[in-house]
């Protein structure tokens, strides 16, 4: 849906959705009860389409079509696709295999550029993006010279199929603790450095997803991220998303209530803050809980996407102050951006869900909706 020039709607990395028949199934109307429910005739979409749906889609134009038939007939458009996650996303134990393939292989380069061909042929508007991994695995050490070369080839493939369908799509690196780029200081480097010789028209397919909560992590000024990537114009997605914060490290109880999200589908990075320095777990389970430096520290942020409209409970907040901080800031730059509500972690929360999936977007969105309105 568009709010004061924004297109909003929620990942659907929430749906289980690893082949072509699942996204033929209940998906669509799944979204469409969303968009009832909230009153909207016109509801964009966040598709996260696997390598395998992806494919499957290219391959056969009749099915593609009859998807962007049956998106038209439910009010349905697409704006933005989560291309981060190149397999299942749904099962099993993911951990840091979410970071592959890399920038560094061909396969990512395919698979996007797949993608980029499929949403193209579906409903929306003129411009839209993906957002992706920013390089790789961290500690594999892929250099941005080499993660710049295959994102250059990306950047020129998406301007052909710019020229052929009328559709242009910017891709947007996604930093995350443990990938290539993590910080928002690190990225506007990496463009600066790597990315701004480029020619214009290459230049302009590429931007940044700025995640709330992989920030918010590293304890990040989330308006002042807003306004440098702004001034660069490098800003094309925002994922609202809100982590866990403990302010209170060397309470043993505060502790187990943060260690109590431990599960073993998805990594949940920590890093704890010590006047300047920061502290960094790979996992909730990797934190050296001998290491006094760590129960000392000011305060510990997870990486673990909770509910947006949480405030926290018990020993434990969230960091929605700074995803609404980062709303705010869009607003008051009269940014045009693409927003897309990314809690995936439905399925592994220990607690607090509501009996429905559709009623926990639900509050999401509304609780969204609400910044942008004020």
């Amino acid at each position: 849906m568009e709010i004061r020039g924004q297109h909003l709607s929620y990942c659907t990395n929430v749906h289980p959705v690893e082949a072509l028949a699942d996204l033929e199934g209940r998906l669509l109307e799944d979204i469409a009860g969303v968009a009832r429910r909230l009153g909207v005739r016109r509801f964009g979409t966040g598709l996260r389409l696997s390598a395998a749906v992806t494919d499957a889609l290219a391959a056969d134009r009749g099915r593609l079509d009859a998807l962007a038939a049956r998106m038209e007939a439910l009010g349905l458009y697409l704006f933005t696709a989560n291309g981060f996650p190149y397999g299942d996303f749904s099962s099993g134990a993911i951990k840091a295999g979410v970071y592959a393939p890399s920038w560094g292989e061909d396969e990512r380069l395919r698979y996007t550029l797949t993608l980029a061909e499929v949403i193209s042929a579906l409903p929306g508007p003129a411009t839209r993006t993906i957002s992706t991994v920013a390089g790789g695995f961290r500690p594999e050490g892929l250099s941005w010279q080499i993660m710049a070369a295959r994102l250059r080839q990306a950047a020129e493939g998406l301007a052909r199929i710019a020229d052929r369908t009328g559709v242009h799509t910017r891709l947007c690196l996604e930093p995350e603790p443990f990938t290539t780029l993590e910080t928002t200081p690190e990225a506007l480097a990496f463009f600066d450095q790597q990315i701004a010789p480029w020619p214009e028209d290459t230049r302009g397919h590429l931007g940044l997803c700025y995640d709330c909560c992989h920030q918010a992590v590293f304890f990040e000024d989330a308006a002042e991220n807003i306004r440098q990537l702004a001034a660069r114009g490098i800003l094309g997605k925002v994922q609202v998303s809100s982590a866990l914060a403990l302010s209170d490290p060397g309470d043993e109880a505060a502790r187990g209530q943060l260690l109590s999200y431990d599960e073993p589908r998805y990594l949940h990075q920590v890093v704890a803050k010590s006047g300047d320095q920061r502290l960094r777990a790979l996992d909730l389970s990797a934190i050296d809980l001998d290491d006094p430096a760590w129960r000392q520290a000011e305060a510990w942020r997870c990486h673990f996407h909770v509910p947006i409209h949480w405030a926290g409970a018990g020993a434990l907040t969230t960091t929605r102050a700074d995803w609404e901080a980062t709303l705010g800031a869009i607003v008051a730059e009269g940014l045009r951006t693409h927003i897309e509500v990314e809690t995936y972690t439905w399925g592994v929360l220990p607690a607090g869900r509501a009996a429905r999936l559709e009623d926990d977007l639900i509050a999401e969105l509304e609780a969204a909706l609400a910044v942008l309105r004020r």
